[in-house]
């Protein structure tokens, strides 16, 4: 081989190199999508299961504390009288014990009524009016107690349309197609409207609010699902922007409480009144550990920073005092940033820490806010999963009944009441 074909070859081989290296940055960032720090564990690749260890029974793991059923409501006693001589030699009994055995049981399940309700009705000829006999007739077919079951079936109990129909067949011999259930549950909604916008007022009075978005398939296009929260209401939003205008607009402009979230660019704009999510950055940091060994010392700053936050707030000084600790930790993220940003695995993290300085430690100043936005996040999780079992909504009409249902759902039992009794009472 000469000199010329070798160069051809290299020159080959270096061309082919670089289009290599160039398919595994694509592949790379594509793989960012699923190992990530803020990737779910249902979108992980990398799921590590720890063994657990058992007795070999069934029931909860050893050393779980022993849990037993609460006594019951006795609604009926049936005695079962003993016969005073014995079965076996005939022999008279002259004393007798009580056995108690607790049966815990439903009732059959009942089939669907159909009242006809007939009502009577003239003309007067003197004044030309109609007359009606005064009555309680619906207005709609379907009562508020069937309307209440099959709106719960498929927004809290997560059932799919055929699966909603199923049941209501297989429990009470009801005959309904997806459609009926569909039209059923958007006028359960319409009829929501009202206390809907009722929670929209109270968020927006409220003094501390978790604030957190995830996107939602509707016609194809990707949307966004919003939840805003507070102490005694869970509001549900879709809206095709994740911008500051959603927060105006369920917030009002005016709005002068304190909002806790994750880092996303929106709330800063908003306002300057910001409690960031430590659950996020922590995940984060513990990201960069498990893929650069040099960062372990970083994460420990860090996770020792917060374990303090948290122990000053179990036990919190006076006002002052803590604006002197918040200081004092500033100080040490700001030592923090100073170590890492120059660095070149870490230069992004170190921006998205400086990014939040102001807003990290609001919870010393204000004890009622906490430190992480898991409140939003678990008011998102049971929609995440309606979610995977629907894959989307196909209008807006249709996203429009699922904000208000799942509003309602969530409020009332963040408030600790009866979800069937709540909603009948809602309809009537």
């Amino acid at each position: 081989m000469n000199e010329e074909e070798f160069e051809k070859i290299l020159k080959e081989k270096n061309k082919r190199i670089q289009e290599l290296e160039i398919q595994v940055n694509i592949l790379e960032r594509r793989l960012l999508a699923y190992e990530n720090a803020h990737t779910p564990p249902s979108l992980s690749k990398k799921k590590i299961r720890i063994p657990r260890g058992s007795s070999g029974k069934l029931g909860a793991p050893i050393g779980h504390p022993k849990y037993e059923r609460e006594e019951p409501k006795i609604d009926k006693e049936m005695i079962h009288p003993i016969d005073l001589t014995c079965p076996y030699c005939d022999a008279l009994l002259d004393s007798k014990e009580v056995l108690e055995v607790i049966e815990e049981e439903i009732p059959d399940m009942k089939k669907i009524k159909a009242i006809k309700h007939k009502i009577e009705w003239s003309y007067c000829k003197k004044c030309n009016k109609r007359v009606i006999a005064k009555n309680n007739a619906p207005a709609e077919r379907f009562g508020p107690n069937l309307k209440s079951k099959i709106t719960l079936l498929r927004h809290d109990d997560r059932l799919p349309l055929r699966k909603v129909e199923q049941t209501l067949l297989r429990d009470h011999d009801f005959k309904i197609t997806n459609t009926g259930i569909m039209k059923i549950i958007r006028q359960v909604a319409k009829k929501l409207n009202k206390p809907y916008y009722d929670i929209i007022k109270q968020i927006r009075s409220s003094d501390i609010i978790y604030v957190d978005e995830t996107g939602y398939k509707l016609n194809g296009e990707k949307w966004w699902l919003w939840t805003f929260v507070c102490d005694n209401a869970t509001l549900f939003v879709i809206r095709k922007s994740r911008s500051k205008e959603v927060v105006e607009e369920i917030l009002g402009k005016d709005f002068k409480g304190i909002i806790v979230c994750d880092g996303w660019k929106t709330y800063e704009t908003f306002t300057s009144r910001l409690q960031r999510c430590w659950a996020h950055l922590l995940r984060e940091s513990y990201h960069l550990k498990e893929k650069h060994k040099g960062f372990e010392k970083y994460h420990e700053i860090l996770k020792n920073l917060f374990e303090r936050m948290v122990e000053v707030r179990l036990k919190p000084p006076e006002r002052e005092k803590r604006l002197e600790i918040i200081g004092e930790m500033k100080d040490e993220m700001v030592e923090l940033i100073r170590r890492i940003k120059y660095e070149e695995n870490y230069n992004k993290f170190a921006t998205t820490i400086e990014n939040g300085l102001n807003y990290w430690f609001t919870c010393l100043e204000y004890l009622d806010v906490e430190p992480t936005n898991n409140y939003a996040e678990q008011a998102l999780r049971e929609l995440i999963v309606q979610r995977k079992i629907m894959g989307g909504l196909r209008s807006e009409k249709g996203a429009e009944t699922l904000e208000i249902v799942s509003t309602m759902i969530a409020t009332w039992k963040k408030q600790g009441k009866q979800l069937l009794e709540s909603m009948k009472s809602s309809l009537v």
